[in-house]
């Protein structure tokens, strides 16, 4: 018989001190094992969000797994219109996974066959080649191959093509073939706004232009193909779709901007002048409606340099000359180059003095032909002397001595103040790369800077600048931001972003305004812009000739017999609707021929007018007035030269 024991009361007390241990030591597991879990929820939470793709291809690609990426559709660019300038078409890489090929030898000769049948290829050239890339799943064997060019193959691959068994069974043969889809970037009117537009390459990346400056909108997001890969060699998996780019709409009009580019085709061919470049905006609210100089390039076959030099000159040179020489012809001179605008600017000399009392326009002048300065003896164009002359007259005859007079009556100080208001010195902040500021002088300007200034020289500017400045001293004062863009769209035709009439700021008073429009009618009537007159149209602007700088590294001064001529215009005088802005750098054979730029002006301007629907607006008494002066002109024996400009006892009179 046992004997039963009853357990001592310190042992009941010591097993009741462990099993309270062991719990808390059991809880502080437990909480341990809880966070440690929480944090790797954390933690795989955070791979699956910023990595999840990519660990997941990589994975999945180790148990069959194929992935393959969707290109987006890069946004268009179109005109204010809506026409395409620029646009992405889709094409077609030929893949050959030859691993695929070779890993059964039923599939080699049906797919050989079918790519000699309906792809136009040598089929002992690819037996080679896929036998040498036994072990390569990814061969690119063509590129940018269109539709046109793979339907027959993909309509076989579909069974369209099968008659009988033995079709079937080659159908069902051929393996390891299939197309790549990305987007080739188009330009359908190949050089037409190319510098303003720019090109992007095929990796959609751009450095020029709207493709470059507008890239964030245009971009889009690659999409995403991956899954398995069943025994018919079809996909099956999940898509991710890509997100094609915005659409840009330009304020360039097409029409207007083709009307340009012919006119200086044309007038490069006619005259021969080291440079030409237009600029037509709209003076009411900064829309540039066509830009362009003299070197345009193939949209879609940038890099060709055949177009301005022989294949032997390209073949001499070396990689960093040839670049350099790309970037000179897709260089935009409307808005990266600066230069000296001559008697464009004095105008703007004009409404500065106005607005700050200075003159008015009962303000009389006399011209004795130069001014002596600080010692340098500066000199009008006519060295002879204008002699007495109204405000009115003296930016009507392109007066340098009056001018000078009025620079000094406004003073250094305010002379910087008003090129700040009128915009020269800082960029426009038109929606373009690479522009330039330009160089203007501050209030410490000495008094030759102060008299040179006045009438446009010893300062440079862009013409974008001039066109912006110059809106705003005809249209009542309102300096507008020049646009490039009209909106941005999105693929459901949403607004994403619109670029709407923007007033920066007010630069004069409308009467300055008036009075403006008034003296720069009476230069097309009887001053130095007579040859810009176009029949019907109440024509106004101001000539400019500016002796050109040597800007080379060892430049030294002026460049003799070299000028820049050029015509800021408006239509019609009384309600600004258009503003032309041409340029044209030493004719070869008259260099200072304000009347061949003149002439630009007036061929390119008579087609634009029309297309616009601008009316005809001038007055009988005006073409009276003409007919009255011309009289007068050959009655005193001043006649107009063969070049158009005005000629007395035969001295032509250089603006």
């Amino acid at each position: 018989m046992s004997e039963h024991v009853e357990p001592s009361k310190g042992y009941k007390k010591q097993n009741l001190f462990l099993n309270t241990k062991m719990q808390k030591k059991l809880a502080v597991i437990i909480g341990i094992v809880v966070l440690a879990l929480i944090a790797l929820c954390i933690r795989i939470l955070y791979i699956d969000i910023s990595k999840g793709d990519e660990y997941s291809i990589k994975v999945l690609s180790q148990q069959g797994y194929t992935s393959r990426t969707i290109p987006y559709k890069r946004g268009d660019i179109q005109d204010r219109n809506g026409n395409v300038m620029a646009t992405s078409v889709m094409v077609y890489n030929l893949i050959l996974d030859s691993k695929v090929i070779m890993s059964d030898e039923k599939f080699l000769k049906p797919t050989i066959n079918a790519l000699d049948k309906y792809l136009n290829f040598d089929k002992d050239e690819l037996r080679t080649e896929i036998k040498k890339r036994k072990d390569n799943s990814y061969w690119v064997v063509a590129k940018n191959l269109e539709y046109e060019e793979i339907e027959k193959f993909e309509k076989y691959i579909k069974g369209e093509y099968i008659k009988d068994d033995k079709d079937e069974e080659d159908v069902k043969n051929t393996k390891g073939i299939w197309f790549e889809k990305k987007y080739k970037r188009m330009y359908p009117d190949n050089t037409l706004a190319c510098s303003t537009i720019g090109f992007a390459n095929s990796n959609n990346v751009a450095d020029i232009g709207m493709e470059s400056s507008f890239s964030k909108y245009l971009q889009g997001v690659d999409g995403r193909e991956y899954g398995y890969m069943d025994s018919d060699n079809n996909m099956e998996g999940v898509i991710r779709d890509p997100v094609d780019g915005n659409t840009v709409v330009s304020t360039i009009d097409s029409n207007i901007q083709r009307i340009v580019q012919k006119g200086v085709r044309k007038y490069m061919k006619k005259y021969h002048p080291k440079r030409i470049a237009v600029v037509i905006a709209d003076p009411n609210n900064g829309d540039i409606l066509a830009m362009s100089d003299d070197k345009v390039f193939d949209l879609n076959d940038p890099y060709n340099l055949e177009e301005y030099y022989s294949q032997a000159k390209i073949d001499s040179m070396s990689q960093k000359d040839q670049s350099e020489k790309m970037n000179e012809i897709w260089n935009n001179y409307c808005v990266s180059d600066s230069y000296e605008p001559g008697s464009t600017f004095k105008p703007f000399t004009i409404a500065a003095a106005l607005e700050e009392g200075k003159v008015n326009k009962h303000s009389t002048f006399y011209c004795d032909g130069s001014q002596n300065v600080g010692g340098f003896n500066i000199k009008c164009h006519l060295v002879s002397g204008h002699g007495q002359l109204n405000l009115k007259n003296a930016l009507a005859q392109s007066c340098n001595d009056s001018l000078m007079q009025i620079g000094f009556k406004l003073g250094a100080k305010k002379m910087a103040e008003y090129q700040a208001r009128f915009g020269f010195g800082t960029k426009t902040g038109i929606e373009l790369p690479n522009e330039t500021r330009g160089l203007v002088y501050d209030k410490d300007m000495n008094m030759s800077t102060l008299a040179t200034n006045s009438f446009g020289q010893n300062l440079t500017v862009n013409m974008i600048q001039m066109v912006q400045g110059f809106s705003s001293i005809i249209n009542g004062g309102n300096y507008y931001e020049p646009h490039i863009a009209k909106s941005v769209i999105n693929q459901d035709g949403d607004m994403v972003k619109s670029y709407s009439k923007t007033l920066v700021k007010q630069t004069c008073t409308r009467n300055t305004t008036t009075f403006l429009r008034q003296a720069l009618r009476e230069v097309v009537l009887t001053g130095t812009g007579t040859t810009a007159a176009i029949d019907g149209y109440t024509v106004a602007g101001k000539t400019g000739t500016a002796e050109k700088v040597d800007t080379s590294k060892n430049g030294k001064g002026r460049l003799a017999g070299q000028y820049i001529l050029s015509f800021l215009g408006m239509v019609p005088c009384e309600n600004p609707k258009v503003v032309c802005y041409t340029l044209m750098d030493s004719p070869r054979d008259n260099t200072q021929a304000t009347a061949y730029n003149t002439e630009l002006w007036t061929h390119i301007m008579k087609q634009v007018l029309p297309y616009m629907g601008i009316e005809k607006t001038e007055k009988m008494e005006e073409k009276a007035k003409k007919k009255s002066l011309t009289k007068e002109f050959y009655s005193n024996g001043i006649i107009q030269g063969d070049d158009g400009s005005l000629v007395v006892k035969d001295k032509t009179l250089n603006e």
